[in-house]
């Protein structure tokens, strides 16, 4: 039930963030239960042994030493004190926004506070399992309600990319490595030292050491055209061909992000379950 909490809550704060491609938003959370019904039992069950019960124990402990009797409070204390830790630890190593770092640990204040009560209650007082899943399916519900009715309100804003028109995407382009792309209104393109991250992938098979994508540059001439799509802004593309590049007219194409004042070309390339994302910037 967590796991679903958490899905239903970071799929609200994918919504207001600027990705290179839809998000699944909080429905993506359905698509969890089949993970979780073959794999999340296991995993909640390690995570119960090795997190989950050792906060109860400590809290236990501390409140005992420190007040003489067994206090249900300390038990988000100590449940705060590890989320920081790792909080700290995760904003010093990939260095998220403030916001980010913000939502993680509220997110992972709240699930830890409230699985390790459950715990603590269940050895009180014997299992719960069944009001457990009933209150976590409330929850969900609620969760989502409530972040449906804050979009509806205007209290967030969802992300959109910017329409956009040929005459609008001419000009240079950066990947900020050194690279350069070149529109012209004419539909010509000239690719300078573009990173040619499929081909780098397309290496990768086979090998154990990962390619360097610096040593995949690709330069050259060609063609692109921009097409407007169907529906949203979601839908527009780049189609680009280089001589020399893996920028053939894949079926996805370059997509557009970013703002009005600041647009991006984003192009996947990688694994398609787990894809990375090359972006240029004007």
């Amino acid at each position: 039930m967590g796991a679903l909490l958490g899905a239903e809550v970071g799929g609200f704060a994918e919504l207001t963030a600027e990705p290179p491609a839809p998000p699944d938003g909080p429905g993506g959370g359905i698509l969890l239960l089949p993970f979780l019904a073959c794999v999340g039992v296991p995993v909640a069950l390690w995570g119960s042994l090795t997190v989950v019960l050792p906060v109860v124990w400590v809290a236990r402990r501390v409140s005992g030493r420190l007040t003489g009797r067994d206090a249900w409070w300390w038990v988000p204390v100590v449940a705060g004190v590890l989320v920081s830790v790792v909080v700290a630890v995760v904003g010093v190593t990939l260095r998220p926004g403030p916001g980010s770092l913000a939502l993680t640990w509220l997110t992972g204040a709240v699930l830890l506070t409230g699985a390790a009560l459950s715990a603590r209650d269940a050895a009180l007082h014997g299992g719960r399992l069944l009001r457990t899943l009933g209150y976590g399916a409330l929850a969900v519900v609620a969760v989502f309600g409530i972040g449906s009715a804050a979009f509806g309100a205007g209290l967030f804003t969802e992300y959109r990319p910017p329409k956009a028109d040929a005459s609008q995407l001419t000009g240079d382009w950066t990947d900020g490595r050194g690279g350069t792309l070149r529109l012209a209104a004419d539909g010509t393109a000239l690719a300078e030292g573009l990173t040619d991250h499929e081909a780098a992938y397309e290496a990768s098979f086979g090998n154990d050491t990962e390619p360097d994508p610096a040593e995949y540059r690709c330069t050259g001439t060609g063609t692109w055209s921009y097409e407007p799509g169907d529906s949203t802004t979601w839908d527009q593309r780049v189609r680009l061909r280089v001589e020399g590049c893996s920028f053939g007219d894949e079926a996805d194409g370059w997509r557009i992000g970013g703002t009005p004042e600041r647009p991006k070309l984003n192009r996947e390339y990688g694994d398609l379950d787990a894809p990375g994302w090359y972006t240029l910037t004007r």
